[in-house]
């Protein structure tokens, strides 16, 4: 079988930062059966020890939020290859991003990333702290919760 981990990142009272942990734990609630198939983390931020939750999987989906400058509430899935239109000056409140981050773990071990690495970024609002997520970043988690769950049917063995 393959190891799947399944990363939410955000920091919950940041505004729409929260949606990375809030997508995984409603697919987790909706999908127990396929959540019980994988490893599932929640990370308050990308930095380095996220290369650390990658360790010994196969495949690697990390859920987060993005401000690349599409609109607010697009959906967002991003391969290895494609990383780079994350890099930086996407907007982080993490500091170090997930595209960053894995640069470092790919230049550093490459071996320790894994073979399959998809991220599910929607792209957000606002991060200030102290903020519930806006409504209307909050009216599209169902469709990130959708993609998750067909991206992780799509890799489940």
């Amino acid at each position: 079988m393959t190891d799947i981990i399944i990363i939410g990142i955000g920091q919950e009272l940041r505004g729409d930062d929260a949606v990375g942990p809030n997508i995984v734990r409603i697919w987790q609630d909706q999908h127990p059966e396929n959540a019980n198939l994988t490893r599932v983390e929640i990370s308050p931020t990308p930095g380095l020890e996220l290369l650390d939750l990658l360790e010994g999987a196969d495949t690697a989906i990390i859920v987060d939020a993005a401000q690349s400058g599409a609109k607010p509430g697009t959906v967002h899935i991003v391969g290895m290859d494609q990383l780079d239109s994350f890099a930086a000056g996407s907007g982080s409140a993490h500091g170090f991003g997930v595209a960053e981050t894995l640069a470092i773990g790919r230049q550093a071990n490459p071996a320790s990333i894994p073979e399959t690495v998809i991220i599910i970024a929607l792209e957000t609002h606002r991060m200030e702290l102290g903020q519930l997520i806006n409504l209307e970043i909050r009216a599209s988690i169902p469709s990130a919760v959708s993609k998750l769950e067909t991206i992780v049917r799509q890799h489940i063995s």
